[in-house]
């Protein structure tokens, strides 16, 4: 769900001309915090969201809805990725395990 709410505020803040920094200032935030929100490194909290949909004058559900993402062919790249390394065949351990485990 982070994901996709990043994913949306980066289109809509695209489509309407608003800028991060903008976002940052509606949220009461340093512009280096809402970048960590936008890349994934932060969460964004129920406070955040709400903040961010009238920022964008738009809904929160809006901010969490992944159909656009999904109509635009926009895959999970970690699952994508996982799935694919898995689909080799090979044995994959954690850090802390050994082939027997």
């Amino acid at each position: 769900m982070e994901r996709v709410v990043s994913w949306n505020v980066k289109m809509l803040l695209t489509a309407y001309g608003k800028s991060q920094t903008a976002l940052a200032e509606a949220l009461g935030i340093q512009r280096a915090a809402m970048s960590k929100k936008i890349k994934g490194v932060n969460s964004w909290s129920l406070s955040d969201l709400v903040k961010t949909a009238r920022f964008l004058d738009t809904k929160t559900e809006t901010l969490m809805d992944d159909s656009l993402m999904r109509r635009m062919g926009v895959a999970d790249t970690k699952k994508a990725a996982s799935e694919e390394a898995a689909s080799d065949g090979l044995l994959r351990l954690g850090l802390n395990q050994r082939p027997s485990d």
